[in-house]
């Protein structure tokens, strides 16, 4: 029996701008170039482990959900994306909507100022801009933002805070490493499953009103949230 030919990974051209990473799509088909460029960051998981990364589409014009696709399709692999450079002024329109930069100069010149908005003014932070579905998987090594709900089926696994402005359905895990000042927000939880650090929220709970969630003497305390 013989062994199964190994997939030919294709190659990106990459530079790196101070502490982001630039990677050059070419004017294929997106979502052959998509599959292909997480393709390439799986097979180099320990490089890009955590790594910003930059896209460079030239003159490609970009729909919002195409960057949703990419955004997502990278953080699944712990990649964020904070930037998208492009000739078309769509594409351009498109990616600021989603908070990424669009202006390489600007990374070369803010090299210690944050991309995005941090929900707890600390370590990296990714933003998803919509409501994650079922099957929908985020493991990320800083805190989690949704502008929406998480819904049951999706899971949200994140070494900092998950701030959420909607209702979390879904599985819910802050300070997966083991951080007890991680905390969780939610404008209403009524969670599968929800933990800080290796502490679990009681099962069924539902609450309806804006909650803070945080550790104390191991133990969860839910607090209002004033956002």
């Amino acid at each position: 029996m013989t062994d199964s030919p190994k997939v030919k990974i294709r190659e990106f051209r990459i530079k790196g701008i101070r502490d982001v990473l630039m990677v050059f799509l070419e004017d294929g088909e997106w979502e052959k170039e998509l599959q292909d460029l997480l393709n390439y960051i799986k097979d180099r998981k320990d490089f890009f482990k955590s790594a910003k990364l930059a896209v460079d589409v030239g003159e490609r014009k970009i729909k919002a959900i195409q960057i949703a696709d990419l955004r997502d399709g990278l953080a699944e692999q712990n990649v964020c994306l904070v930037a998208m450079f492009s000739d078309s002024n769509q594409t351009k329109t498109n990616a600021r909507t989603f908070g990424l930069e669009t202006d390489p100069e600007n990374i070369r010149i803010n090299t210690s100022k944050k991309m995005q908005i941090l929900p707890d003014g600390g370590e990296n932070a990714i933003i998803y801009s919509h409501t994650l579905r079922s099957g929908v998987k985020v493991n990320f090594s800083g805190s989690v933002m949704v502008i929406g709900d998480v819904n049951p089926g999706a899971e949200i696994i994140a070494e900092g805070s998950v701030l959420v402005w909607g209702c979390i359905r879904g599985n819910v895990v802050a300070g997966s490493n083991g951080d007890e000042n991680a905390v969780i927000c939610a404008l209403e939880t009524k969670p599968l499953q929800m933990r800080i650090a290796n502490i679990e929220a009681k099962k069924g709970m539902q609450i309806k009103n804006p909650v803070k969630i945080n550790c104390q003497d191991s133990e969860l305390i839910y607090t209002a949230w004033e956002h």
